[in-house]
């Protein structure tokens, strides 16, 4: 009677398993229809929860922390080849316990943001095959909450996530646009120098003001900044913004810690379309004329991903510019 009863109780819940993964895979049939798987992300089964991704050298890099120690890891992805596990240190050479919200590689110093610092690695030590740990150089306050990172020309980019009063960031990073919106996070600009001990200067030049629930950043080729974002369960986005318009326009002034920057603003006046994707997107990089989305559904800390295709980076085409949904 119990077999019988177990039996039962184990149909039911293959039967629900199988209900969810074809409801979800159909309420996002544009996104998979669309989308192409362009690699496995590593360590999931290690309880690694990926969060930042960088483009570099043929390969990538993913950055997240570890679900059960929340020590930040590194891994060296080049598609079709084997991960390397790179585990991280601060400068003194203990483990570094970091939320590791995002990573960017430029041609001296690679960066890693979480808990409100960026930390620079030597680019040279990172990509050698056969290190599998990486000291920090140094580090800097970042004055946000530090939850992602990309380069973009002459300016290393670190933004904060901001999701209500779960995730808050600093009264005075919430600010109403010129459209009206109400923006509660900061982009912080610094100014790339090769003369500057960690490879940038440690004051911002300028700042944009983002909305909330931003995981990650990307610049495309046509000018375009995209913004992941994601909360909880719910869809996640990529928003879609015209740079030049945005920094053409109208702005505004930031104190930083006293010094007056300029501040400028990514909102719905700006916004030319937006791409609906499954939940826990993190990170989004632009390369090669397409854009990558990692997810962190497949993590431990989630597992459901892994039943609707979240333990894979994906690459997708964008819209033309000036033609989006």
């Amino acid at each position: 009677m119990k077999w019988r009863l177990a039996k039962r109780l184990l149909l039911v819940g293959i039967a629900l398993v199988l209900l969810f993964q074809m409801t979800f895979l159909l309420y996002f049939r544009d996104f998979y229809g669309e989308a192409e798987k362009a690699f496995f992300v590593p360590g999931l089964s290690e309880k690694f929860v990926p969060q930042g991704m960088a483009a570099w050298g043929g390969g990538f890099f993913i950055s997240g922390y570890m679900a059960d120690t929340n020590a930040a890891r590194l891994y060296r992805v080049v598609p079709g080849g084997e991960a390397r596990e790179i585990r991280l240190c601060r400068e003194d050479g203990e483990t570094l316990f970091s939320h590791a919200g995002g990573v960017t590689v430029g041609r001296r110093f690679a960066y890693l943001s979480g808990g409100g610092r960026c930390y620079a690695f030597s680019t040279e030590e990172m990509m050698d095959p056969k290190r599998k740990t990486a000291i920090a150089v140094g580090s800097f306050s970042t004055g946000n909450r530090a939850s992602f990172c990309c380069l973009w020309g002459e300016y290393l980019l670190v933004g904060e996530y901001a999701y209500g009063t779960r995730y808050p960031t600093a009264a005075s990073h919430h600010i109403v646009t010129p459209a009206g919106d109400q923006n509660t996070a900061l982009v912080m600009a610094f100014h790339v120098d090769d003369d500057a001990e960690l490879g940038v200067r440690e004051k911002p030049f300028m700042v944009w003001s983002i909305p909330e629930r931003v995981q990650g950043m990307a610049i495309t080729s046509d000018g375009r900044v995209a913004l992941s974002a994601s909360s909880a369960l719910g869809a996640s986005q990529i928003y879609l913004y015209d740079a030049e318009r945005a920094l053409g326009g109208g702005r505004g002034i930031f104190w930083a810690e006293g010094t007056p920057v300029a501040l400028y603003y990514l909102d719905s006046d700006d916004c030319t379309g937006i791409l609906h994707m499954p939940p826990k997107a993190e990170e989004t990089v632009f390369t090669g004329g397409r854009l990558y989305v990692l997810f962190e559904s497949a993590s431990r800390r989630f597992q459901y991903g892994r039943l609707v295709g979240g333990d894979y980076v994906y690459k997708l085409s964008l819209p033309p510019k000036g033609n989006q949904g």
